[in-house]
């Protein structure tokens, strides 16, 4: 008798069906691994976000004054050095890059989330680059180990863009960690398909916020699940609407100059009660500087309907 086989037979010697699927050590052992699976849990802080500063909002006309011979040359420090995807100058016209400054904010918003042990255990954003540049910065210095989840459903209103804007390929935005495996709820083409007025931008946005809201996820427990989104300046209005008890809307004239009052970087933290979602004014800390500070304007922000 092998020595392996005896170390089994002792430990069973009690059990009738040893060696067999009923034996007591392999349905512990089955137990024990479906304990492992169905530690899940639902997110309970949910984090929304502006993506950061964003190069044509700078550069007024950018792509046809840093194309000389046909090379991008930037001709401000605050201009990305390189172009992050190969592909043709125009197509950054409707998907435009961050800046400089626009990398360091979103990386400043990374380590405050690390310090303050918020640290993303799931990222989902938009597919807009600007978007996935600032959820990856901020997924780097957050030391996050989430893979980014891009969901068109979070994209911004298309009434904003003349035509689809050309995004990452798969191939392209493979140097943003993205989770390919991860299935989004609509396809960007389908968005542009038809019109899309503000009533059903809301509703859009309510239905992939509660369904991110509602996802469990793998947990072990030692702290809350703490969901990123990445989205818009809209994005972040329409989640304090969507997530507080009273739920409000965002209308045609709230999104007027909506820029000025969610700047970038903005962030709103949510925490999960037993029937709703809590916004915490100041639960993150601001990032401040001259002439410029990415706190949402309260008032604004945390208005009513009535």
């Amino acid at each position: 008798m092998s020595r392996s086989h005896s170390r089994s037979s002792r430990s069973c010697t009690s059990c009738s069906s040893t060696g067999t699927y009923n034996c007591q050590s392999n349905v512990e052992r089955s137990n024990s691994v479906i304990n492992v699976r169905e530690k899940r849990s639902l997110p309970s802080e949910m984090i929304v976000m502006r993506h950061s500063e964003r190069v044509d909002d700078i550069f007024n006309g950018w792509t046809k004054k840093a194309l000389k011979d046909g090379v991008y040359s930037p001709y401000d420090l605050n201009m990305p050095p390189s172009l992050p995807i190969n592909r043709p100058i125009d197509c950054y016209s409707l998907d435009t890059p961050i800046t400089v400054n626009g990398r360091v904010l979103a990386q400043m918003v990374g380590r405050g989330l690390f310090v303050m042990k918020k640290v993303p255990d799931v990222i989902y954003c938009s597919p807009s680059l600007r978007c996935l540049q600032t959820a990856y910065a901020v997924k780097t210095l957050s030391q996050s180990k989430a893979l980014l989840r891009v969901e068109p459903s979070l994209f911004e209103n298309p009434h904003l863009y003349r035509s689809m804007p050309t995004l990452a390929t798969k191939e392209e935005r493979a140097q943003f960690e993205v989770d390919e495996r991860y299935k989004p709820l609509i396809r960007l083409k389908d968005l542009f398909s038809k019109e899309e007025r503000i009533k059903a931008y809301n509703n859009r946005i309510k239905d992939v916020l509660l369904r991110i809201a509602a996802t469990t996820e793998p947990s072990n427990d030692s702290k809350p699940l703490t969901v990123l989104v990445v989205g818009h300046a809209s994005t972040v209005d329409l989640a304090v609407g969507i997530l507080n008890p009273k739920q409000r809307e965002t209308s045609i004239m709230d999104l007027h100059r909506i820029g000025d009052r969610i700047p970038y970087c903005s962030t709103v933290l949510f925490r999960r009660q037993s029937s709703f979602w809590e916004p915490i004014p100041d639960g993150l800390p601001p990032v401040t500087y001259r002439n410029f500070t990415n706190r949402v304007e309260h008032e604004f922000v945390y208005r009513s309907n009535e």
